[in-house]
């Protein structure tokens, strides 16, 4: 059998050396890495004498990079393959890391940060890809809800090492160990890499347009724009909203911290038993209650009116978003045709990173025409649609195996 013969698999075990090196290990490297960039690249922007609306779009550049290299890093899979796309992804988001340490021009600083997003949507559709094409319906739903676990571990601790290092070194410095450490990921590629570009990876010969993908698979993809259009607007407006109602509260900014970090934890370790259930009962029966209890969260923030409510509801919305760990990822790989994951899953993260993006804006607006409450509401709203779309359109996708 092709996944036993890719070492993958044994005795049914989804977690064995080479996806744990070649995979699960690298992509805690490659978050620690970006999460510790988040205390201090505001700071590191402002010092390059730039106001708020340059800190805020030099901010959006990796988001940016992202966006539109999604379908790009699709066709770059499947002409080069799985193997090739990795390395060149972490070559380029360890260089440009570097480089970006020593830039002194916003212009600079801002076109390295959209290069380095490119970069990171290579990455990371080359491991959904490779994870879509060699790892088996009924036993997806682990391996990607793992992938969403050490994305949320190393973005849980990486903030704290990179503000240490900021403070009592240089913010500079982050920069160029965040280059490092990704530089580290091939000492764990390298070794795997007859594993990645295996040849029984199922990759079709004949090549597609995405136009003609797209046009094959509409009513598919329309269907899964439900989850993942909604499902990551809520994601990012959560991630405003609660510092921003934190400030709201007069709450201090160490006080915010703890609240947020609080949600985080109990996020962070709810993706193995979120990956069984997925691979188990269904991927619905994860992805619809993520929505709803993401929603309540959202509807109850406005009526917090001291620290200890609003911890309460910060961790209901940890909650609610750890029951939703690595979820889109299994239904965009689920969903992906036989032979054109790459190209499919870039329609789908370009579906989820264009919704994330329009998630700020949509509340800024409404905050700014109505009420900072108001917008959690109408991003609650959009979590319930998304979670009654998600039961009444969305197909449930696991296989279950029939023996």
């Amino acid at each position: 059998m092709i996944f036993n013969s890719l070492n993958i698999l044994s005795d049914n075990r989804i977690y064995t050396k080479k996806l744990f090196f070649s995979v699960l290990v690298p992509s805690l490297l490659v978050q620690f890495g970006v999460g510790m960039l988040l205390p201090i690249e505001p700071i590191f922007i402002s010092n390059l004498d730039v106001g708020i609306a340059l800190i805020g779009l030099g901010l959006s550049g990796i988001l940016i990079g992202n966006t539109i290299f999604d379908i790009p890093s699709g066709i770059l899979i499947k002409k080069i393959g799985h193997d090739k796309t990795l390395l060149l992804s972490v070559f380029v988001v360890s260089i440009s890391s570097i480089i970006t340490a020593f830039v002194s021009s916003f212009l600079f600083f801002f076109i390295l940060r959209i290069i380095t997003g490119c970069a990171l949507s290579m990455w990371d559709l080359s491991r959904m890809s490779y994870i879509s094409d060699t790892i088996p319906n009924n036993q997806r739903g682990k391996a990607l809800a793992s992938l969403g676990g050490v994305h949320r571990i190393g973005l849980f601790i990486g903030p704290v090492i990179g503000g240490l290092i900021g403070e009592y070194f240089s913010i500079e410095y982050v920069f160029v160990i965040q280059g490092v450490l990704v530089g580290l990921i091939l000492f764990f590629i390298l070794p795997n890499l007859s594993s990645i570009n295996h040849k029984g990876i199922q990759v079709s010969n004949n090549s597609k347009s995405i136009n003609i993908l797209v046009k094959e698979n509409k009513y598919i993809i329309a269907r899964g724009s439900i989850a993942i259009m909604s499902l990551q607007m809520v994601r990012k407006a959560k991630e405003l909203l609660l510092p921003l109602w934190g400030l709201y509260l007069g709450l201090d900014i160490d006080e915010i911290g703890y609240v947020i970090g609080a949600s985080s934890a109990l996020d962070m370790i709810l993706f193995l038993p979120v990956g069984y259930i997925m691979d188990k009962r269904g991927r619905k029966w994860m992805s619809i209650p993520t929505c709803f209890i993401l929603a309540l969260g959202l509807f109850l923030i406005p009526l917090t009116g001291n620290i200890w409510s609003f911890i309460v509801v910060s961790i209901l919305i940890g909650f609610g978003n750890g029951l939703g760990s690595g979820a889109m990822m299994v239904l965009g790989s689920d969903l992906a045709p036989s032979g054109y994951s790459g190209e499919f899953l870039g329609i789908w993260k370009l579906i989820g990173d264009a919704s994330a993006s329009s998630a700020p804006i949509l509340i800024g607006q409404i905050a700014n025409i109505l009420t900072l409450g108001t917008s959690s509401v109408f991003m609650g709203i959009i979590g319930v649609v998304g979670g009654f779309g998600m039961y009444l359109f969305v197909p449930e996708t696991l296989k279950k195996d029939k023996n």
